[in-house]
């Protein structure tokens, strides 16, 4: 049995080390997934502050589970599209692009040649994403971000399986589409001014 599910089954017999083992464990994990659907800081935190107290406070009522991170994804999500309905705006922040887009520290000089380039490639990746639909955008995120199966993407979204997999494969599709024309616009200008 996993420490995660040692764990899940501590907080349910009550015991306050096992929960903040949990909670000590996930909540950097579920902050992350929490801030590619939703853009404020604040609002994440609370969301997942409040689904740590819920836990805990109807521990008795949890059952056992194969997978924490998957219900712990599942529950963040459902507090954040319940906060939506409250007039939340959902998928309009992709600052984590920079994130993903950092290059490893290097000489100064290399930096300084590269930034505009960076800065280049984060706007034209920045642009790419937001072009997806947000279940799309969501989709490609539980799935090569937090590898989620496509059924545990379904429950996630609350959708079917043949749904989660269509959401990923036109993401992808997109994603393709826009690589290619890029590469020959490029090729184009490269012939151009060669």
């Amino acid at each position: 049995m996993s420490d995660d599910i040692k764990n899940w089954e501590g907080l349910i017999h009550g015991d306050e080390n096992a929960f903040a083992k949990l909670y000590e464990s996930y909540f950097k994990l579920l902050y992350n997934y929490g801030r590619k659907i939703c853009s404020e800081r604040a609002r994440v935190e609370d969301c997942i502050h409040d689904l740590f107290v819920d836990l805990w406070r109807y521990r008795e009522n949890l059952s056992s589970t194969t997978s924490v991170r998957f219900y712990l994804y599942r529950a963040l999500r459902r507090k954040l599209v319940k906060q939506k309905e409250n007039a939340m705006s959902l998928y309009d922040d992709t600052s984590f692009i920079d994130e993903v887009l950092r290059l490893s520290t290097q000489s100064q000089e290399y930096d300084i040649i590269e930034s505009e380039s960076k800065d280049q490639k984060s706007a034209k990746l920045k642009k790419l994403l937001n072009d997806l639909s947000p279940r799309q955008f969501e989709a490609l995120v539980l799935y090569f971000y937090d590898e989620f199966s496509y059924e545990e993407i379904a429950s996630i979204l609350n959708v079917n399986t043949q749904s989660a997999r269509n959401l990923v494969q036109r993401g992808l599709v997109q994603l393709r589409d826009y690589a290619k024309h890029i590469v020959s616009i490029g090729l184009f200008l490269f012939f151009l001014l060669s």
